[in-house]
């Protein structure tokens, strides 16, 4: 009884001590549980900002994922902390947001380095650089894809590859061939490791190329005949035939040029039987053409030349199309031929300008200004060459500029990033000395409840529990001795974060001190300048001393001079009179001069007459249709360009003709070519168009004498051609370089021309082709030579062109055609705003 009443009363003493004792496990399973809690909350407003992302509402999203962050700052949980940053930094990278992108990436990279997140790290790494990557600096993109792959673990991985090649990427874009070669091999390694030939092909033809630019060409025929090998396993004929192109470079480079052509053919066949691609088949047909021209075969060169450009024109290269144009015009400068050169100068021009290449432009009116020059038309030739110069100063002026911007661009980002990472290393700064400061208090507090509760032990329990207390000792010291670790590991990761704030101030120093160094310079040379300046002055003394005493020299000399004088001006008189009598003898010549000129004049003014009488009446369209109009508007008295027409049973023949030149050779050139198409009408049976001008080109050909010799003159004419069958309103067109207009249904409809003009051409041996079609009743045709669009004037002193002249018509057709020509002319003179007309305009307008 007794003893059961001293265990009781045992226990009620001792229940106290058991219950404090256990408080502090109590306050660490709370604080454990709230730590949990708020970790979960954060994970589901991570998981909360992701979905409202991908909603699109992004501004909510900020505010989520940032009160998220807020809950995770205390916790110490790196990766959502990582997370949450890099999910801001995608937000602010669709939103172009550079600074907060930045800002976000940055913090993400830091939270994924203090939980030694390699992988994780590295990830981001290769985010930062794809962002400097689109903002256009390519160097600063290189050296974080660089660290992507430095700093992940797995150098045998597909994102390692991944991170070389983007690396390489940049390299190439910054114009360092050596380091995007030396990345290419490394990314190109890793994909073979891994057997990923996507990968791998794509590298190797990158270093392929990259040995081709830097003179290795062994090394990258090397290549090119392994990627050839691949591509033909495979089956994939595109890529081949790409291959064999840049195989056939690589020869060409080496000088083994037969072979090099072989390989170029090689490619043309495989390319053409696969399906045309016009862009490739630029690039290859300009190749061949290159080689054919080292190799001396004209004829093949300018075939390939002229392929290069229809294709350049088919997949809309207007660039391509001005750069080969402007090689050809180079070539006929060189072989003397002026009336080509000027055919593709005038064409390289208008593809410059469509493609606003206007390096090309430059380079073309410079060769433009040679051809006119020889051609004895200084006025263009001066009025191009100012051109040339004028793109050439701008060009140069922009590219100036824009290099200076561009390095306060680079100089901007720099300062930005530097800017960022000293913020950041100042806030993890202030965070860790936050939590040393909380984690000293922890201690402190942890320390005064155990002497609270040495101070509530009862002395006579002192020696049962002291085995406790020794424990409960054993365990404080041991977490005073991990409190005191991990204080050590701040305080380090602090020393860290302030050498680095110290490096990076050291930097911002350097660079401020750069600068100081530089305003120093300029206040020297302004010192200098001044010093020059005071030297000037002196000089300037000096030189007025030394005039004041020439004048008083010649003030002297002046009395003797006054004697020479008057005997000058006896002499000077007898020169008047020696003079008067020879402006008697100009004045007759002036007249004599004068009496020639009109003598000349009266000849034109016959010839015209003689013209006027050789061409059918101005209205004899109206014969057979009566709607119909011509505008004829000579430059000079006679005119180059003609008109001509005849009927044969149902069927009528209309022609529209430019000769070669304009004013008196031009008007004989047309008689010409009125006499032979007279001839043909009466002497032939005509089949088609096509027939009509094939016939024309040979009578030309014979007439002239014309061999296609170098030097030789290259008189022709453009001409549109149509014969309608009044009846069935069937149609047959062929032109040389004048187009056929038909508007019918208020659509325009255009019928080409062959690129080539009756006379002796590099295409003389290709027949004119026939286009035929069925006319509707209100159609309406317009034929036209080249005089109306190459008009300048306009504010800017501009051609006309085909296109205005196109809307130009959509516009009118449906007018009277009466009404039409007014309308065309009144368009024409308000277009010329004071310019000289520089060609004859000749347009003819039938309905149907």
């Amino acid at each position: 009884m007794k003893t059961g009443k001293i265990i009781t009363v045992l226990l009620l003493t001792v229940y106290p001590f058991i219950i404090t004792g256990q408080e502090p496990a109590v306050t660490d399973s709370l604080q454990t549980l709230t730590r949990k809690a708020d970790s979960s909350r954060a994970a589901l407003m991570l998981e909360n900002g992701k979905m409202q992302i991908n909603t699109g509402n992004t501004e909510s999203a900020i505010v989520t994922i940032n009160a998220a962050l807020d809950l995770i700052a205390g916790l110490n949980l790196n990766k959502p902390e990582a997370e949450g940053y890099k999910l801001l930094g995608d937000i602010y990278s669709g939103r172009s947001q550079w600074q907060e992108l930045l800002t976000s990436y940055l913090k993400a990279l830091s939270a994924y380095n203090r939980g030694r997140l390699k992988e994780e790290e590295a990830a981001v790494m290769k985010i930062i650089g794809e962002e400097y990557f689109k903002a256009g600096l390519y160097a600063k993109a290189s050296f974080w894809f660089g660290e992507a792959y430095n700093t992940i673990p797995a150098k045998n991985s597909l994102q390692a590859a991944e991170y070389a090649e983007a690396t390489a990427r940049s390299w190439f874009h910054e114009s360092s061939d050596s380091l995007a070669l030396k990345w290419y091999r490394e990314a190109g390694i890793i994909f073979d490791n891994l057997r990923n030939n996507e990968g791998l092909m794509r590298c190797l033809r990158k270093e392929a190329f990259l040995n081709s630019e830097t003179g290795n060409y062994d090394r990258a025929e090397a290549i090119y005949l392994r990627l050839l090998d691949y591509y033909t396993q495979t089956g994939d004929a595109r890529q081949r035939s790409q291959i064999l192109n840049n195989t056939g470079f690589v020869r060409f480079r080496q000088k083994d040029f037969q072979s090099a052509l072989e390989r170029f053919r090689e490619a043309e066949t495989l390319s053409l039987s696969t399906g045309n691609d016009p862009y490739f088949l630029t690039d290859l047909y300009s190749n061949m053409a290159v080689t054919w021209q080292t190799l001396g075969n004209q004829r093949e060169m300018l075939r390939s030349f002229n392929l290069a450009i229809e294709n350049a024109r088919a997949s809309g290269r207007k660039d391509e199309e001005a750069r080969i144009a402007h090689i050809l015009a180079l070539i006929y400068f060189n072989r003397q031929d002026n009336y080509h050169a000027d055919l593709y100068c005038r064409q390289c021009v208008e593809s410059a300008a469509a493609s606003a290449s206007m390096r090309t432009m430059q380079e073309c009116y410079k060769t433009w200004s040679d051809v006119m020059e020889k051609s004895n038309d200084f006025i263009k030739a001066l009025e191009y060459y100012e051109k040339y110069l004028g793109i050439r100063d701008s060009l140069n002026f922009e590219e100036r500029i824009g290099e200076q911007k561009e390095a306060a661009r680079q100089k901007e980002y720099d300062r930005l990033e530097q800017q960022i990472r000293l913020a950041i290393a100042g806030e993890e700064i202030s965070s860790l000395e936050m939590k040393t400061l909380k984690a000293e208090a922890a201690r402190r507090e942890n320390e005064l409840k155990l002497l609270v509760k040495q101070q509530e032990l009862d002395r006579s329990e002192k020696e049962r529990l002291a085995q406790s207390l020794v424990l409960e000792r054993e365990r404080f010291e041991l977490s005073k001795r991990e409190q005191e670790v991990v204080s050590l590991l701040q305080q380090q990761r602090i020393d860290s974060l302030e050498l680095d704030r110290k490096k990076n101030e050291a930097l911002v120093l350097e660079q401020a001190n750069r600068l100081l160094e530089a305003e120093k310079r300029q206040q020297e040379i302004n010192l200098e300048r001044e010093k020059q300046v005071r030297r000037y002055t002196t000089g300037i003394g000096i030189l007025i001393t030394l005039v004041a005493v020439m004048i008083l020299a010649g003030l002297i000399s002046t009395r003797k001079k006054n004697q020479r004088l008057a005997e000058s001006k006896r002499q000077i008189e007898k020169i008047n009179s020696d003079l008067e009598s020879k402006n008697a003898e100009i004045l007759r010549q002036k007249e004599i001069i004068e009496q020639k000129n009109q003598a000349i004049t009266d000849s034109i003014q016959y010839a015209s007459r003689i013209q006027t009488a050789v061409l059918p009446p101005v209205d004899f369209l109206s014969e057979w249709w009566p709607d119909s109009f011509i505008l004829f508007r000579p430059r000079d008295i006679v005119s180059g360009d003609f008109y001509w027409g005849r009927q044969k049973g149902s069927r009528v023949i209309a022609a529209i003709a430019d000769c070669t030149g304009h004013g008196v050779p031009g008007a004989f050139m047309s008689m010409l070519g009125n006499a032979f198409l007279d001839e043909i009408y009466n002497t032939t049976e005509i089949t088609d168009a096509a027939a009509i001008l094939n016939m024309l080109r040979d009578e030309v050909i014979n007439a002239l004498k014309q061999k296609g010799l170098t030097g030789e003159a290259r008189d022709g004419m453009d001409i549109s051609l149509c014969i309608i069958d009044l009846e069935s309103l069937k149609l047959d067109y062929a032109g040389a370089n004048n187009p056929l207009y038909i508007v019918r249904d208020g659509q325009l409809i255009k019928k080409p021309a062959d690129k080539m003009p009756i006379g002796i051409h590099v295409t003389d041996f290709t027949p004119f082709n026939n286009h035929t079609d069925y006319l509707k009743k209100g159609d309406m045709l317009y034929l036209f030579t080249d005089g109306y669009a190459d008009q300048f004037g306009g504010p800017k002193g501009k051609k006309f062109m085909y296109r205005p002249l196109q809307n130009l018509l959509l516009k009118i057709h449906d007018r009277p055609a009466a009404e039409q020509k007014e309308e065309l002319i009144r368009t024409f003179e308000e277009w010329m705003n004071g310019y000289e007309q520089v060609d004859d305009v000749l347009i003819a307008g039938i309905r149907i």
